[in-house]
């Protein structure tokens, strides 16, 4: 069975200590040990545990339960783990292989597992059709470290009896349908340092008695319905790594406590009814790797702190109401590590020319090699998303910009030519410069960037003809040009000559498949 990474990391956390049957006498052929005495049996009580759920599932297609036969429980019992000294079941672990819509077991699960009383991991995981409640009688598991119960259907609300399981380290129900709230009973678990629900039905806000959880280091709401303001206490938990709230509707302002979360890796607060403003303090989040707070309301200016996490290689601030000047200077010292940028769909200004000539200097700072004049995009980065603002100026002569794949500068204001550099570009794969005032001619070295798949520079004033040489740009799969002043023969060969005439449509006098002929002169 193939687990997350993340939770092989948390079993072999939970288990090295624990000798199993053949971990047992391993150790002892290894050593050349003199206790010969045989491995006690699987306790009947637990057998019986085991054999009650697997009664109460209807269909198997994993081949899983197949090897549940026979007395002994810690022999072949595919998934089921013993501790090798007592016979008692330890680990129970229970994964789909792929495919995964193939591979499923169908049913519940069965109130019989609250006799495991020896357990500390419990994972039944991806298993798709294992519905209904999670039984009450989990609660009874003392000694259970870790309950992952993943990609399953289960239903109806998260029991507030778990918050009995005083050992519980790491907690994951997501991918469920879990509706109702957060017990708030889970506070009473001080050792708790995981909470995954994401991508449940579960609603309500978040309880005040989670804020003794201080070990948490990764909590996980996203994709559910939880309303209510970012609970301040968050900042309480020095230790979180991973907080993820998106796809929820969390509302009021993002609180200043979260900004000493200094070990903090991943943010995610994207698709939630946030306003206000982005705390200027969030800039010492010196351990952020990621930072998505897309889909919200928040307006004001991009903190110049946040440019300056050295270690941020992603960030999405798009779908908000910023405002004011692109960043530029600020990002001198942010791009070593930066991969994603996208501020697309705001109200942020500026010259575009400026702003490529900060990430130059960006780049030319940790390369130094670049003359102050080139415009040279750090290898790093890869995606760029600066669509729907308020952007003018004119595209500048690039140098180089080998890495970036993704160029997306459409609905805005930007004017002048496309620079016939553009093609030192050559990995894009998207190229979007609709819905501005570009004029002149489309360059034919754009036949260089061999790598495009999707082209659009409709809806500015080009004039001229397409390229014949467009030829070459065989992987294009999506191409508009309508809505310019182009005039003359579409290049009659695949994809130009196959794409609907609506790629055409708005120009001058543009001919050719899929358009009429073009007149004989």
């Amino acid at each position: 069975m193939q687990l997350s990474a993340r939770l092989l990391r948390v079993l072999a956390i939970l288990l090295v200590a624990l000798p199993s049957r053949s971990a047992g006498h391993a150790a002892n052929d290894a050593v050349g040990g003199d206790d010969d005495r045989p491995s006690p049996p699987c306790s009947p009580a637990d057998r019986a545990a085991l054999l009650g759920f697997k009664a109460g599932v209807a269909a198997d297609t994993t081949g899983i339960l197949a090897t549940w036969a026979g007395g002994d429980c810690c022999g072949a019992w595919e998934g089921v783990t013993c501790d090798a000294a007592t016979g008692r079941v330890v680990a129970l672990q229970l994964e789909a292989p792929p495919p995964k819509d193939r591979h499923y077991m169908e049913g519940a699960l069965s109130p019989s597992l609250g006799g495991l009383e020896f357990l500390e991991a419990l994972v039944i995981r991806d298993m798709g059709r294992i519905g209904g409640a999670i039984p009450a009688a989990l609660s009874r598991l003392t000694r259970l470290r870790a309950l992952y119960l993943e990609g399953n259907m289960l239903a109806g609300a998260i029991p507030g009896s778990l918050g009995k399981l005083g050992s519980l380290q790491y907690l994951s129900l997501a991918g469920n349908r879990l509706e109702g709230q957060l017990p708030p009973e889970l506070g009473a678990i001080s050792g708790l340092e995981q909470i995954n629900v994401a991508r449940n039905r579960l609603s309500g806000a978040v309880p005040p008695s989670y804020k003794s959880l201080s070990r948490l280091a990764y909590l996980d709401l996203s994709n559910n319905l939880f309303s209510g303001a970012v609970p301040g206490f968050i900042g309480l938990f020095k230790n979180l790594a991973l907080l993820d709230l998106s796809n929820n509707s969390f509302s009021g302002e993002i609180p200043a406590s979260l900004c000493t979360l200094h070990s903090l890796t991943d943010l995610s607060l994207s698709h939630n009814k946030l306003g206000g403003q982005i705390p200027p303090q969030m800039g010492s989040l010196q351990s952020l790797n990621s930072l998505a707070m897309d889909g919200n309301m928040l307006v004001g200016s991009i903190p110049a702190s946040l440019l300056g996490l050295q270690k941020l290689w992603y960030m999405n601030l798009s779908r908000n109401g910023f405002t004011g000047p692109l960043p530029t200077g600020i990002i001198r010292n942010a791009l070593p590590s930066l991969v994603s940028m996208d501020l697309s769909h705001n109200h942020l200004t500026g010259d575009v020319d400026q702003f490529f000539r900060s990430l130059s200097a960006a780049s030319h700072d940790a390369n130094h090699s670049n003359k102050p004049s080139q415009i040279v995009l750090p290898q790093k980065l890869e995606h760029l998303d600066l669509s729907g603002n308020r952007i003018t100026g004119a595209l500048p002569e690039f140098t180089r910009g080998a890495g970036l794949n993704w160029l997306d500068i459409s609905s805005n204001a930007i004017g002048g030519q496309i620079p016939s550099s553009i093609s030192k570009l050559s990995s894009l794969e998207r190229l979007d410069i609709s819905r501005n005032r570009v004029r002149g001619v489309i360059p034919a070295s754009m036949a260089e960037m061999v790598s495009l798949e999707w082209l659009d520079l409709s809806s500015n004033a080009l004039v001229g003809r397409i390229p014949d040489n467009f030829t070459r740009l065989t992987s294009v799969r999506h191409a508009s040009f309508r809505g310019n002043k182009l005039c003359g023969r579409i290049p009659q060969a695949k994809p130009f000559n196959l794409f609907r005439a609506a790629a055409y449509a708005h120009n001058l006098c543009l001919c050719g498949k899929p358009l009429p002929p073009c007149r004989k002169i």
